[in-house]
């Protein structure tokens, strides 16, 4: 039978296991030296078309970019961010590691318009089990259970409602024309170097980022 003194050793060992080793942060390779809101600027100019692209967190399975595209050209330019995608690199074998790690091609970016999708299900199924009449459970677990899909279903619609504002959706931009918004690519934390493509014209515009790792967050 376990003691305390072992219970507490496990618990220690546990704890420690689950230390993060590393913080990841972004840092571009073809960085302008302009910041903006707190990041970095990477600025690439093809065809009168300027992309000026910042990294903004890590969030959850993703990582966010804020990225400004300006048609200076006399044609058309389509936006559509679920083309975009980049290609993760391996350049060290890190600490704990035995192997290089494969990847097995480009990762695209999250469609902008799935991700809306997934985060009005995220409301209407929370609204609905707030709702929902729990007749076999006792009156406590009840109001219990509603409250707290009802607090569930206030947070993802606030998400909703700030990612609708921010996110960079697919559009036409007309000769003059800018936009902004934020893009989300899926993470890849083995990855020492993501190269970004961006198919805007026949000849994608090509941008890279190194992933750092630090033992203090930086930022």
């Amino acid at each position: 039978m376990p003691t305390t003194r072992h219970c507490i050793a496990a618990l220690s060992l546990l704890l420690t296991a689950c230390t993060p080793t590393a913080y990841l942060s972004l840092k571009p390779d073809q960085g302008s030296g302009t910041w903006k809101d707190g990041h970095e600027r990477s600025v690439i100019r093809q065809d009168s078309l300027e992309v000026s692209l910042g990294f903004v967190r890590y969030e959850g399975n993703s990582m966010v970019f804020d990225m400004d595209i300006q048609n200076q050209s006399e044609r058309a330019v389509l936006v559509a961010p679920e083309q975009f995608n980049y290609t993760p690199v391996a350049t060290t074998l890190h600490k704990g590691q035995e192997y290089m790690p494969y990847f097995p091609g480009p990762v695209s970016a999250i469609n902008p318009e799935q991700k809306l999708d997934g985060l009005v299900a995220a409301v209407v199924y929370n609204v609905r089990e707030s709702q929902r009449p729990l007749v076999l459970a006792g009156a406590e677990y009840g109001q219990q259970y509603r409250m707290e899909h009802s607090a569930a279903a206030l947070q993802a619609q606030t998400q909703k409602q700030d990612v609708e504002a921010r996110l960079l959706r697919k559009n036409t931009l007309l000769p003059g024309q800018g936009i902004r918004g934020y893009v989300y690519f899926p993470r890849t934390d083995e990855a020492d170097v993501l190269r970004l493509s961006l198919p805007l014209r026949r000849q994608p515009l090509l941008l890279s980022y190194r992933q750092l790792r630090s033992r203090q967050p930086a930022y």
